[in-house]
């Protein structure tokens, strides 16, 4: 079971609402402030226990999947982009030396930069990624229709118009157009 600190304000006397996901969908609870622990030191030295052993093995689990990913699920040159002083200076020796937490830092600010890095935006150039076509053009509307995937809408260099592509079936080429500002024009005129 996970546990939560919520902070409550006085406007939330009788109880507040959890929503949760499962398979079936959204679900909702309402949780009554009396029936909530308060957490203040009492708490703490009841459960002084449980919230070390908690904390421990949130830190191996982390651990592990950072080390997990470093040796086996992540190319090379990935490790190079996300630790180029290590990589560059002993390789995985000089990983090793790292305090865990330190990897787990560099590895998440890595991820988190390739994960903007791919972020598709209107204005960039995309080429479709299936078996089919391959066409590339340039994205002028991105979207999320209630309860789909994102999508967007594009223009090619012969003018062909796409549409309702999924964002998930698209690469990104590294080619960027200022299209934004065009179409931002457009609708101020």
């Amino acid at each position: 079971m996970s546990k939560y600190i919520i902070e409550l304000n006085d406007k939330c006397a009788r109880g507040i609402v959890v929503f949760g996901k499962t398979d079936e969908g959204v679900i909702s609870t309402t949780q009554y402030v009396e029936n909530l622990e308060v957490l203040n030191s009492d708490y703490i030295n009841e459960h002084f226990g449980d919230l070390q052993d908690t904390a421990y093995q949130r830190g191996l689990d982390d651990a592990w999947e950072a080390a997990r990913k470093l040796f086996s699920s992540m190319a090379d040159s990935d490790i190079e982009k996300g630790f180029p002083i290590e990589w560059n200076n002993g390789g995985f020796n000089a990983l090793m030396n790292l305090q865990p937490q330190e990897a787990i830092e560099k590895l998440k600010a890595y991820e988190e930069k390739q994960k903007h890095d791919d972020k598709i935006e209107v204005g960039d150039e995309v080429e479709w990624d299936n078996d089919f076509t391959g066409d590339r053009f340039i994205v002028t509307r991105i979207y999320q229709p209630y309860g789909k995937k994102e999508q967007c809408d594009g223009i090619d260099d012969d003018g062909d118009v796409y549409r309702a592509v999924l964002i998930e079936s698209l690469v990104k080429t590294g080619r960027h157009f200022d299209i934004a500002s065009i179409l931002e024009d457009m609708r101020n005129d």
